[in-house]
């Protein structure tokens, strides 16, 4: 004679298989949910990164052209690009400064 346990389990077969179903389901309705938040997250990072990485391409366009900038400030504002500009427009060179002198009883108020 074979001595065997038997064991029997606790719930049936039946119920067992609905349970899994139901805590499968119960997993997939917790994971949708989930998983679109991080397909957000991911977007939102990766979003971030490019438009960081185009700001970093801009601030450097514009530092050249700011060095560019501040170079040729300096060239026209050398004194002799502006004694040359002065002798183009035909300024003349002055002696001495005529002042016009308003006496103050011929000034004109309104009341």
């Amino acid at each position: 004679m074979s001595n065997t346990l038997v064991l029997s389990l606790p719930i049936s077969m039946k119920h067992r298989l609905t349970l899994n179903f139901r805590f499968f389901y119960l997993i997939f309705l917790l994971l949708i949910p989930l998983l679109a938040f991080f397909i957000f997250q991911i977007n939102s990072m990766v979003s971030g990164s490019y438009q960081f990485q185009r700001y970093q391409i801009r601030i450097a366009e514009l530092t050249g052209e700011n060095k560019f900038l501040e170079v040729n400030s300096a060239n026209i504002n050398s004194l002799e690009n502006v004694d040359s500009r002065v002798q183009e427009l035909g300024f003349e060179k002055i002696g001495k400064i005529h002042y016009i002198q308003i006496i103050e009883s011929s000034a004109v108020t309104k009341k």
